[in-house]
């Protein structure tokens, strides 16, 4: 995609921050924020890494350079977890030409009159697709319902994230949550995927098998193509049960309540009403 030379009209751009489901978080809300306000929107140069993973056909929006991303003003968005009710008219606070979202956009409420789009924009590229269907046809039994487990530790695990109220489910949480899944699919067969996959293997390697692959985008899609899914805690998890769109089980105590996290949180705007909450 070329870069775009600014012509002047009112744009929306997103800051790039943090990982992969945050930064689908901030695609998928950019778009639904400019199409709901009919405003033109803009990747900056940091989102060229997601036209190697994602089908973008649909949503290739043009780029700006870093010089041309200077130039835009920005708008903050305190929430990390939550809806700001500002992008329902976000005309009233575009002060300049140029704007630049900043901030995680966590909620699907962003994007909900988009879904259908945004679906399209996170189809996985071919390549990608084909390595996971070879590994499931070679290790999924015939008639069996796949249910993705997404295991978030790892960075989550530190005293600075635990502090923040980056929670970490138990083991209890899983075992709950799949016999939840069998108690509806008797036949399910389950699939790990984790960023700890040696506490995955030692706590759950008795009734799910275990991701081969090392690449987020590998596991996401994984995950994705299961039929149902049981998820933990962060943004990668989230996406990881929107894109399946089965029953999705997520764990209830994230964030920490009492945390800096809960307290900027909406968890009604972040967790679908029919999404399925469970404790340790």
């Amino acid at each position: 995609m070329p870069y775009l030379q600014h012509s002047g009209e009112k744009t929306l751009t997103i800051q790039k921050s943090g990982q992969l489901g945050n930064q689908m978080f901030q695609i998928a809300s950019l778009i639904g924020i400019g199409l709901s306000n009919k405003v033109p929107v803009v990747f900056n140069h940091g989102y060229d890494s997601f036209r190697k993973i994602f089908e973008l056909a649909k949503c290739d929006y043009p780029t700006i350079s870093t010089r041309e991303e200077k130039k835009y003003r920005e708008l903050h968005v305190p929430l990390s977890l939550g809806y700001d009710k500002r992008f329902k008219d976000i005309h009233r606070h575009l002060h300049s030409p140029r704007t630049k979202i900043r901030g995680y956009v966590q909620s699907f409420r962003y994007f909900e009159n988009s879904e259908d789009l945004i679906k399209s924009c996170f189809q996985f590229k071919p390549e990608i697709r084909q390595t996971v269907s070879r590994f499931l046809i070679a290790s999924v039994p015939k008639h069996r319902v796949t249910v993705g487990i997404h295991i978030r530790r790892g960075d989550f695990m530190t005293a600075k994230s635990q502090r923040r109220g980056l929670s970490v489910a138990k083991a209890s949480f899983f075992h709950k949550a799949m016999d939840l899944m069998l108690n509806r699919y008797p036949n399910a067969f389950f699939i790990v995927a984790s960023n700890d996959l040696k506490w995955a293997k030692q706590n759950l390697g008795s009734r799910a098998v275990m991701t081969p692959f090392t690449s987020a985008q590998h596991d996401l899609a994984l995950l994705a193509s299961c039929q149902h899914s049981i998820i933990s805690t962060g943004s990668f998890s989230w996406w990881a049960g929107w894109l399946s769109n089965g029953t999705t089980i997520y764990y209830k105590n994230y964030p920490r309540n009492g945390s800096s996290l809960f307290a900027g949180a909406k968890l009604s705007d972040y967790y679908y009403k029919h999404w399925i909450p469970l404790s340790d």
